[in-house]
């Protein structure tokens, strides 16, 4: 059976899901979550929440899901431990650091790979169950044979967003917020820049996509190995969470359900399914004045949508009425059995006599409860009289001690082992940093090979028979899998067979993918590691070394005790989004080169509201946008030379000499540029 998985802001939001027939919630604690801005939880309403959704049969998750600094572990071992002890039914985590230290915390808990992994192939959902995740969430950008070859391919308990608000970006792939106003999208602050009115060729709002709904899919062969589907919103109102859950709910069972107030309740100038079947056209869209009305008009009347119990347990009842007997009870659902034996002894009838039929009428009445009438009998004896209110106060008791069953058979007891944190260090420093080459173009790749850098990083489709140095490249696959994996595995196996031995996996399904095929797996910056425990993971993966996010200052990574070498993202534009939409082209991406790395880009821009042009290079099934500032930290030397090595990331640059030649001297360009993240942070 499907799982409705429903948001939950906070309290009123967690009513407004039970209420309407959610299987199972996910809230936020009041730390760690990726949804800092919402009311959230804390230790207590956590613990009261559990409860709710427990004697309801519910699940709960927590989601721990934002990137963790060293600094901040023992914190994160803190709330880790009180959603064991509240009894939460797993976790839902983005980083590799924290999943492994829930794992020796409590190694019992489920553990949910976010979507924010980027997980979005066959091989990013294999490299999941591989570090032991229970159930994976896939990308909101994936079309219907996408997740369709992901649910046959794996044997993972897939969790699929169904409905709710798009980002345009790839899941943990977006470094806008963070680059533009330090707050950070993975680490739960995300200011939403991309609802900001960015223009290309005259059409505005380029990067702000409506809201996506598949509730009129969910019975399509896509979802039918798909274990939970979930709506997006732990930041909307209550009315929403309730308006969702129940149009899942009536979808899934065949009933016709509320579209209108569907799209009313939320929307940015209607709602969208272009990433499910593939078209991607027609999904931009920001909320409107009309909108706004459209909410107010649509809030009205949804309130009764959970303004009562929903009644989601069958319970079977046996009444026992017997002369000179107290009264004896049975109450049965899916979760156990409770037998009452009542203080209550019958009376002679000195009128009519008490009957089976209204008995059975009586303890039938099981409203605003969670449970429903089964299979309700009653045996009694000839001329016997109960009053009805000791019936109901029967029916009352049977129902709060079934209740306790329920709680008690949903509410896991999982226990906590005691594990060390490792120790901060303080940052080497290296005689010489290593320099390295990313490298987008094939001009850049032949300057690449002149020139003094240990090693090149290089897009696969730029890559063959007569490449030279073949030692000296690290092979980029595509950056996104989804639809060219098979492809991009059989290409991968041709350049071993040249003699590639290296490949940078700028994901884990990359990761996975480079190690099937047999090359050395080296470690890029959109892994996102943050912390020594993802550095260690990352070894045990089989990484040979890591380049750390930029996301972090640099005295705080350097101070990450990665058992590996560890590399800092040095020089070039920042990658601010990678999307799987064009926004000059709207809509797939224009294929002016393809997804293995043959030609330059598109080389087109979009603009920002001050007039500042962000450069776009446009693959064959992928879109990424650029800062418009470069990072320079060529006058920076005692910063790189507590790293091992030096990552400097060319794209729209014609020549590399000059470059290198800064940083190898330590020399300061003039003009306009930017230090990035590394001195001042993000939230």
């Amino acid at each position: 059976m499907k799982e409705i998985l429903a948001p939950c802001g906070g309290a009123e939001s967690l009513a407004a899901a039970l209420n309407s027939g959610a299987d199972a919630v996910y809230v936020g604690m009041k730390q760690f979550s990726a949804r800092k801005n919402a009311e959230n939880f804390s230790d207590e309403e956590l613990k009261n929440a559990v409860s709710e959704c427990h004697k309801r049969g519910v699940r709960l998750y927590a989601a721990i899901n934002t990137l963790v600094y060293d600094s901040e572990l023992e914190a994160l071992a803190e709330c880790i431990k009180t959603a064991v002890k509240c009894g939460v039914d797993g976790l839902i985590l983005q980083d590799l650091g924290a999943a492994f230290l829930s794992e020796k915390l409590c190694p019992k808990l489920p553990r949910h790979a976010s979507t924010q992994m980027t997980l979005n192939s066959v091989c990013s959902v294999k490299a999941a169950e591989q570090l032991g995740y229970s159930r994976v969430v896939i990308g909101r950008e994936l079309s219907a044979s996408e997740i369709e070859e992901i649910s046959r391919e794996t044997d993972s308990e897939l969790e699929a967003f169904v409905h709710g608000a798009l980002c345009v970006c790839v899941s943990g792939q977006c470094y806008m917020s963070s680059v533009f106003g330090g707050r950070s999208g993975n680490r739960g602050l995300c200011a939403q820049p991309c609802r900001l009115d960015f223009t290309s060729n005259g059409r505005h709002s380029v990067i702000s996509l409506k809201d996506s709904s598949l509730i009129e899919r969910l019975n399509d062969p896509a979802f039918s190995k798909i274990s939970s589907l979930k709506i997006e919103g732990r930041m909307k109102r209550p009315e929403y969470v309730a308006c969702a859950t129940d149009a899942c709910r009536k979808a899934l069972s065949g009933e016709p359900y509320d579209k209108e107030r569907l799209v009313g309740i939320f929307s940015r100038g209607g709602l969208t399914d272009s990433y499910y079947n593939g078209t991607m056209r027609d999904m931009q869209g920001i909320r409107g004045k009309d909108d706004v009305e459209n909410s107010a008009k649509a809030l009205s009347g949804i309130k009764e949508l959970y303004r009562s119990e929903y009644p989601r347990i069958k319970a079977d009842i046996s009444v026992e009425i017997a002369e000179n007997k107290p009264i004896a009870a049975v109450a049965k659902c899916s979760f156990g059995e409770v037998r009452v034996i009542s203080d209550i002894l019958p009376e002679k009838a000195s009128a009519k006599p008490l009957d089976e039929a209204s008995v059975i009428e009586r303890m039938s009445k099981l409203g605003n409860t969670q449970f429903f009438s089964g299979n309700i009998t009653a045996a009694v004896g000839e001329g016997l009289y109960v009053a009805a209110a000791q019936l109901n106060s029967l029916r009352r008791e049977l129902c709060e001690k079934l209740e306790e069953t329920v709680l008690e058979k949903c509410t896991p007891k999982f226990e906590i082992t005691p594990f060390e944190l490792p120790k901060m260090i303080t940052a080497i420093k290296n005689e010489r940093v290593e320099f390295r080459a990313e490298i987008a173009t094939k001009n850049q790749l032949e300057q690449a090979l002149q020139l003094d850098f240990g090693l090149i990083y290089a897009p696969m489709g730029l890559l063959g028979e007569n490449t030279p140095q073949k030692e000296k490249i690290a092979v980029i696959p595509p950056l996104i899998l989804s639809d060219c994996e098979k492809e991009t595995e059989r290409r991968l196996l041709k350049l071993k067979e040249l003699g590639f031995i290296k490949g940078m996996a700028h994901t884990l399904g990359h990761a996975m993918l480079l190690k099937k095929c047999g090359f050395e797996i080296l470690g890029g910056y959109r892994m996102n590691i943050l912390n020594s425990l993802s550095a260690a993971v990352c070894k045990d993966f089989g990484f040979s070394d890591i380049t750390l996010s930029f996301e972090g200052t640099a005295s705080a990574i350097a101070q990450i005790a990665s058992p590996i070498p560890k590399g800092i993202l040095a020089y070039g534009r920042l990658p601010l989004m990678l999307t799987r939409r064009c926004p000059i082209a709207d809509g797939a991406p224009c294929g002016k080169n393809t997804p293995f790395g043959e030609g330059e880009g598109c080389g087109g821009c979009i603009n920002d509201r001050h007039g500042n042009a962000l450069p776009v290079l446009c693959g064959g099934n992928c879109t990424e946008l650029l800062n418009p500032d470069i990072l320079i930290m060529s006058d920076k030397q005692a910063v790189l030379r507590q790293f091992d090595f030096a990552v400097l990331k060319f794209t729209t640059e014609s020549e590399l000499k000059p470059v290198i030649e800064m940083y190898k001297n330590g020399i300061k360009p003039d003009g306009k540029l930017t230090r990035g993240l590394y001195f001042r942070g993000a939230e």
